[in-house]
């Protein structure tokens, strides 16, 4: 009998999942450098030493940071997805199990565009409307794109 453990095999897919889920947000150093610079700004605002604004523009930070991460991980998910997706049809429809309609896909992709520019420019107008933390948030999303 042998003393060596089983090895699994894992696939592509398991380890694309795997990177999904490993790598948290709060283990970036800037993550933690805004989360003090709110705690801080919270704390400097309830001893009335100075505004609520660097409390609030950390918490914008840390905001806009938590959604870039989550859409970076959503977009990796969604490219996993739209993938196996894309590979599926080919094959449904190199076997002729299915026949697609080119022009109501079009037709329909066009309108799925039009109402995302539309939705994009009243998030556009809003964000406006909140410019500071807006601004703030900004940052903090281009840094969770990147986690750094």
């Amino acid at each position: 009998m042998s003393d060596v453990p089983a090895q699994t095999q894992s696939g592509a897919l398991a380890k694309a999942l795997g990177s999904l889920a490993s790598d948290p947000p709060w283990a970036a150093k800037s993550f933690l450098a805004a989360s003090a610079t709110t705690a801080a700004g919270l704390g400097a605002w309830l001893t009335d030493m100075m505004s609520p604004a660097l409390a609030r523009g950390g918490a914008s930070f840390l905001g806009g940071f938590l959604v870039g991460w989550a859409f970076r991980k959503t977009v990796k998910l969604a490219l996993l997805i739209a993938g196996s997706l894309l590979v599926l049809i080919v094959i449904l429809k190199t076997t002729g199990w299915i026949h697609l309609d080119w022009t109501l896909i079009q037709a329909d992709t066009n309108r799925t565009l039009d109402w995302a520019r539309g939705k994009a420019q009243g998030l556009k107008e809003v964000l406006a409307g909140y410019l500071p933390a807006a601004g703030a948030a900004g940052a903090g999303a281009i840094f969770g794109l990147r986690k750094k």
